[in-house]
């Protein structure tokens, strides 16, 4: 299967939730809300249930408050430039996550648009453009039922963010109007996710070696 290493290794890590039966649904579409938790957790290591909503009361939206569960998510995200509001102004927290949008908020996350590549028209085009040469979508560009523009599903939203989580970070030089690679990767920095000779490992709280490998990196 596709994106079966992406889906296990983010729900064994507790990134990646299923339903309250424990069903990933891997074909059912994702709000904006949810994977503003998601990546939430791989940028700050948090998989708990308390620590986000310390950032709740700081929301910048006026369509989220701070009795909403993913007030603490959202908030976090977008205080620290991962995630954008819509051109109203509100985050529209319940709306699918569209292909392109999930791109924009995790390539914020490994440190890209600091040169403000995701904005204006061009946004979805160049997010797709740094993914493809970073081998985010390598995956997804060989499955013809995805569309990024479209409502994305929970498989391909997975495999979009474990991928990402893979990146060494980077920073950007304003002097040289280049990104540098800082090294680390989220997945290391945040969750001790190991990938060696291609294959993501191990980390401290499970084994990942076991039957999840079912694609190359």
């Amino acid at each position: 299967e596709t994106y079966l290493q992406a889906k296990n290794i983010l729900s064994d890590l507790g990134v990646f939730n299923g339903d309250q039966n424990g069903n990933f649904n891997p074909t059912a579409p994702i709000t904006r809300a949810e994977v503003a938790a998601i990546i939430y957790r791989i940028t700050t290591g948090d998989t708990g249930v308390e620590q986000h909503k310390t950032y709740a009361p700081y929301n910048q939206f006026p369509d989220v408050s701070v009795e909403d569960w993913f007030a603490g998510y959202v908030t976090y995200c977008a205080n620290a430039g991962y995630i954008k509001g819509r051109n109203t102004g509100k985050f529209d927290a319940k709306d699918n996550v569209t292909g392109y949008e999930v791109l924009a908020m995790i390539l914020r996350a490994v440190g890209y648009d600091k040169n403000n590549e995701f904005v204006g028209s061009n946004w979805q085009k160049n997010s797709a453009s740094i993914a493809t040469q970073l081998g985010v979508l390598k995956n997804v560009l060989e499955d013809p039922n995805v569309k990024l523009s479209e409502p994305a599903t929970r498989e391909v939203v997975a495999e979009l963010l474990f991928r990402a989580s893979l990146l060494p970070q980077v920073t950007w030089n304003a002097a040289t109007l280049s990104y540098r690679e800082d090294g680390e990767t989220l997945g290391k920095k945040n969750l001790n996710m190991e990938q060696v000779e291609g294959v993501v490992v191990a980390n401290e709280w499970a084994d990942l070696r076991t039957s999840y490998i079912s694609t190359d990196q």
